[in-house]
């Protein structure tokens, strides 16, 4: 199944990890407590962190505050990147706990990369969305043993 392909997971863990890098250049650190619960977040902010529910009471006080950041801008992005959006929370709220720290481990190493290495990363990717599904297929086919597992940000070498 497509969805399930190590390169579609790779690929997604890649997109959450540039979506949480964005997320975390936009906030600005400040002096905060322990973060919102749940009951104290706006309706507004409620419906737009909804994937997110079940676990808000598990995650770090900072991640709240940068989901929160995330809620404001909510309103002001294109259906788009709403949907883009809804979709990255879901699949985050699917993830076990340590599929969440292998994701920011990846995105950690993807902070300490040069802008050109993360250009090639860029480049690679866009490549490999411009393929056919065949051709995608054929590639997956000739790396059968691949998984998000065996897959790190350094095999894009």
């Amino acid at each position: 199944m497509a969805l399930r392909s190590p390169l579609y997971r790779l690929a997604a863990v890649l997109a959450l990890g540039l979506l949480l890098a964005g997320a975390a250049q936009a906030v600005q650190p400040g002096p905060r407590g322990s973060g919102p619960d749940w009951s104290q977040l706006t309706p507004e902010q409620q419906a737009i962190l909804a994937p997110l529910a079940d676990d808000w009471r598990m995650i770090e006080p900072k991640r709240r505050d940068k989901w929160i950041e995330i809620a404001k801008r909510y309103p002001k992005m294109s259906a788009q990147q709403q949907e883009r959006l809804r979709s990255r929370m879901k699949q985050w709220a699917s993830l076990k706990p340590e599929q969440r720290a292998e994701v920011r481990a990846r995105y950690k190493k993807l902070k300490e990369m040069s802008p050109q290495k993360l250009e090639e990363i860029h480049r690679k990717w866009r490549e490999y969305e411009q393929l056919t599904e065949e051709q995608k297929h054929a590639l997956r086919k000739a790396h059968p043993g691949r998984s998000t597992k065996s897959v790190s940000v350094q095999d894009s070498d």
